[in-house]
């Protein structure tokens, strides 16, 4: 991210949601790691999802207050208010971007969202709401859609006027964007296995007049930045501190012969 932001002052970076998930090993320490590294990489907003809730909503408000960029929920609610920030505003040089977040409330367990007093709007609704408010402030309307590609395909056909859209949940790989009506369609990475580049071209009107993009791999071979790999080994050295503790929490055997 630092060499993009090098060459290309216009860079907005946005995260589809499931960053974390709570049946991974040391589910809270991966979490707020995760959170972390998001914030030392400067992302400009990230879409609540269903893996965000995996550990309570207790433990998301804890890690809410502590995460310094925009979380983005135009569709799930407490009682009466967005659990996240509806939408977000970028300004750029001559033209504004604005980021909606939305998922899908097939992937909640009802039971989960009784207990903790949340409720997943239709997303077709509420895009049919917001997306007027939204436009009237920004050009270029980016879509975080943490659904079912089935659903996103219908959503986009229904509700036209959405530029980009960024697909989550989907474990395959969309190595090059795809054209729905009039929208641009690319996918978020798995498992921080690839950064997802669209470049656009905006004109002078503020409107998108061509573009390109690529999924570049992350492998042993990027370079690592200096702050975000100092993080990496303090999760390593706490994983393995938890780990010496539950081994020796665990019950001794003894055999006798």
């Amino acid at each position: 991210m630092n060499e993009l932001r090098e060459k290309n002052k216009n860079i907005i970076l946005l995260d589809g949601g499931d960053s974390f998930r709570g049946d991974a090993n040391f589910p809270t320490l991966r979490a707020e790691t995760s959170m972390k590294a998001l914030d030392l990489m400067k992302y400009d907003g990230m879409n609540i999802a269903d893996g965000e809730l995996s550990l309570g909503l207790k433990f998301f408000e804890k890690l809410r207050e502590k995460t310094r960029f925009p979380l983005l929920s135009a569709n799930l609610y407490k009682k009466e208010n967005p659990l996240g920030e509806t939408y977000l505003i970028k300004k750029f040089v001559g033209f504004k971007v604005g980021v909606i977040g939305l998922v899908s409330p097939t992937f909640f367990n009802v039971e989960f969202l009784a207990k903790e007093g949340l409720k997943v709007k239709d997303p077709e609704a509420t895009l049919k709401e917001i997306l007027p408010k939204v436009k009237a402030q920004a050009d270029i309307i980016i879509l975080l859609a943490h659904m079912e590609r089935i659903e996103i395909n219908m959503l986009i056909q229904k509700v036209p006027g959405v530029d980009v859209v960024v697909i989550g949940h989907e474990s395959g790989i969309l190595n090059q964007p795809e054209i729905l009506t009039k929208s641009i369609l690319v996918q978020n990475s798995m498992q921080g296995k690839f950064l997802g580049i669209l470049d656009l071209t905006i004109g002078e009107r503020g409107t998108i007049e061509n573009y390109t993009g690529s999924m570049v791999g992350i492998t042993e071979n990027t370079s690592s930045d200096p702050t975000v790999l100092a993080l990496i080994r303090e999760f390593e050295k706490q994983r393995d501190l938890n780990r010496s503790k539950e081994m020796g929490q665990m019950p001794q055997h003894v055999t006798i012969q």
